[in-house]
Parts: structure tokens; sequence; C-alpha cells
């Protein structure tokens, strides 16, 4: 006797459900907007922009700092600052976030 099984078109039929859902959001609040409030206060921090980056271990907490395209958390925490270094350790950008 053969033995049927319908494991193929179930698992396509799956498969196709689960491409056709709506994409997902991201949850309210997790990224900046382009021109936000200065919530961290970094503004006060701006004259630190072309030093190095050894004058962040001054700066309030919480803060983040990071090279350009090292992998960061995409987690926004207004009160943060993110101090941005460029190859050589000096400081390039000081954000909240």
């Amino acid at each position: 006797m053969k033995k049927v099984t319908y494991a193929g078109p179930l698992m396509a039929l799956l498969l196709a459900a689960g491409c056709t859902g709506a994409p997902m959001s991201k949850p309210a609040g997790t990224t900046q907007p382009a021109s936000g409030p200065d919530t961290c206060n970094a503004a006060a921090y701006q004259h630190l922009v072309g030093q190095d980056a050894v004058v962040d271990l001054s700066l309030p907490d919480p803060k983040r700092t990071y090279r350009l395209g090292d992998p960061v958390t995409l987690d926004f925490n207004p009160a943060r600052l993110n101090i941005k270094l460029d190859d050589t350790d000096t400081i390039i950008a000081i954000d909240c976030g």
C-alpha cells in the first residue's frame, strides 16, 4: 500500500501564509526624529567635537561611544548621549539617542 503524505503541500501553504502578512512595524519611540528636541543636552557638548575621545570620560551617563560602522543597538533612549568617533578616535558628532 502506498503511503500518502501531505507535508509538502502543507509546508508550502504555511510558508505562503507567512510571507503574505503585513510588514512588522517598529514600536513607537524606537527611532529618533530627524530634528528632534535636545533631550540629552547634547548642545552643551558640541564644543567637544574634533577633540580626542578620552574627553568623553567626563560626560554624564547614560552615554554610548562608538566608531562609525560599529554595530550598535537600535533602541532609542532620549536621555542618552551618543558620542560618534572616527577611525582616529576623534569625536565627530554628539547627539541624543
